[in-house]
């Protein structure tokens, strides 16, 4: 099918998207409008074409610009953005969020450079990944065009159309694209729904997994778990015997200062705490939309939350805080709720309690729980060198 036909098609479908292009593929811009029609489609397109802009959208700094990572973090800020722009509620499930990342020939360019492109479309209920490395020698204009064809493609498999990923772009039988996609529940999916500057807000969670026993008091561990390793085992392990309950893990679909995160990295993470799993100490799994504490006592009143060194910066941090809040309000509150914090520290970390509030904070002492500051990130980068 040619790309003036398929556009058409997209153009006719009813969905609307917001699309951002960094990296190489904007002629997928021009082709959406050219033939006419694009209104009905296009709600906004959008290149962060600098790193600082790539940043600004989406509300981080990447460890690698173009990766499939980074193309989810900018599906998700071009979802959101959709959100926001198609106001009907109803209509949620035909908008989409496509982000597009890559690395294309330019000029004096050293030898070894790897081109490639990632692309990620995110749905109310799905976030879906194509990636490929491009293995033949092309000119600047034909990776462009190239490009360009693989992201209409990958609309147009979106918007439900019948056409393969590869039609119409010429790609050589050595260069293969990866999928991936992750689908997730309904409840889950209207958590992106929710405005966390609404004050009527409503903090939920979705269980994934439950254990038989249900306890009164719990003891929770809120985290991005990107992944999951070993210490996060051991300050569970350490505080279930502390408090003779099993530790229940907790996720926040939605953040305080960046996009939501996409279902494939929520597939990731749920399965690094299950790799992990140990039902000698280790409970329920919980997805919520809850990124502040003062949401997370609401739904698990009469609980424990387990706090790292920088989370403990940020638990008294007003940036942190609802809007009516204040730092002695928020203490109330947590008092109401039945909330105290366990915190571990770590290697090289100063934690500072500020004194109105220490009557509900215990620091985990050294003698009990050491930790060499190997971060998550540092554990991601070994596992993707593993991979490689």
């Amino acid at each position: 099918m040619d790309i003036k036909t398929l556009v058409h098609l997209i153009n006719s479908s009813g969905y609307k998207i917001v699309l951002a292009i960094t990296g190489g593929g904007t002629e997928a811009i021009g082709e959406l409008l050219r033939h006419g029609g694009g209104s009905a489609t296009l709600l906004e397109a959008i290149v962060p074409y600098s790193q600082q802009a790539v940043d600004a959208f989406t509300g981080k700094k990447p460890e690698k610009y173009s990766s499939t990572r980074t193309a989810r973090a900018m599906t998700m800020a071009a979802f959101q953005k959709a959100i926001m722009l198609q106001q009907e509620q109803n209509e949620a499930g035909r908008v989409l969020g496509i982000g597009a990342t890559s690395i294309l020939t330019k000029y004096d360019e050293r030898k070894e450079r790897q081109h490639e492109l990632h692309i990620a479309i995110q749905s109310l209920q799905n976030t879906t990944t194509y990636s490929i490395c491009f293995l033949e020698e092309r000119e600047r204009e034909t990776e462009e065009s190239l490009a360009c064809r693989l992201i209409i493609n990958a609309i147009a498999l979106a918007c439900n159309m019948d056409v393969a990923i590869t039609d119409g772009t010429g790609l050589s039988s050595q260069e293969k694209i990866q999928i991936r996609s992750a689908q997730t529940t309904k409840e889950i999916a209207n958590m992106l729904l929710d405005k966390d500057n609404n004050p009527d807000k409503i903090p939920r969670y979705f269980r994934i997994k439950e254990k038989e026993i249900s306890h009164s008091h719990k003891v929770i561990f809120s985290g991005s778990f990107d992944p999951c390793h070993r210490k996060h085992v051991e300050m569970a392990k350490i505080a279930s015997k502390k408090y003779g309950v099993p530790v229940d893990f907790e996720i926040s679909l939605t953040n305080v200062d960046k996009p939501p995160m996409d279902f494939i990295s929520l597939e990731d993470r749920i399965s690094s705490i299950q790799a992990c799993y140990n039902p000698d100490f280790m409970g329920d799994i919980f997805v919520t939309n809850t990124p502040l504490f003062a949401e997370k006592a609401i739904i698990f009143p009469e609980s424990t939350f387990i706090l790292g060194a920088d989370t403990m910066e940020r638990l008294f941090n007003p940036k942190y805080y609802r809007p009516q809040d204040t730092t002695s309000s928020l203490y109330e509150h947590f008092k109401e709720k039945k909330i105290d914090f366990l915190v571990f520290s770590r290697k090289g970390a100063k934690i500072d309690i500020p004194t109105e509030v220490k009557s509900i904070i215990t620091v985990v002492s050294e003698d009990e729980y050491s930790d060499n500051g190997v971060s998550s990130t540092q554990i991601r980068k070994k596992q993707q060198n593993q991979k490689y």
